[in-house]
């Protein structure tokens, strides 16, 4: 997501760069998307000075609630299998920030905590 004043805007649709483009162009769970849409919290999250992981949770409540409501399901029903999803994108996010990016190394390594740990 990306703010431009009073607007939003949906961005980065091409998937993960480091999957073959077969696998990012084929069907899979809307759970899958859901969780994508659900790791992003904690990267903006990671912008505030400072960090506030508590925000980021709160996103991640508003989305799927709100997700509820228009789709007429709740994704949080579906805990196990949310979860899994969230810690495969956490774990590939952790090969992409070493690799490009190893100051953002803490986000992903934060979510894998709170998903093993705490499994929320």
């Amino acid at each position: 997501m990306l703010r431009a004043g009073r607007e939003w805007f949906v961005i980065d649709f091409e998937g993960e760069p480091s999957r073959p483009l077969s696998e990012r162009r084929s069907a899979h769970s809307p759970v899958r998307d859901i969780a994508g849409m659900l790791r992003s919290f904690d990267y903006a999250a990671r912008q505030r000075r400072p960090w506030r992981p508590e925000w980021a949770r709160r996103c991640r409540e508003a989305y799927c609630a709100g997700y509820a409501a228009r789709a007429g399901w709740d994704p949080r029903k579906k805990h196990g299998l949310l979860r899994a999803y969230e810690t495969d994108r956490a774990v590939y996010e952790v090969l992409y920030e070493a690799r490009h990016r190893p100051d953002w190394l803490p986000v992903p390594m934060a979510a894998i905590e709170r998903l093993a740990v705490r499994g929320d």
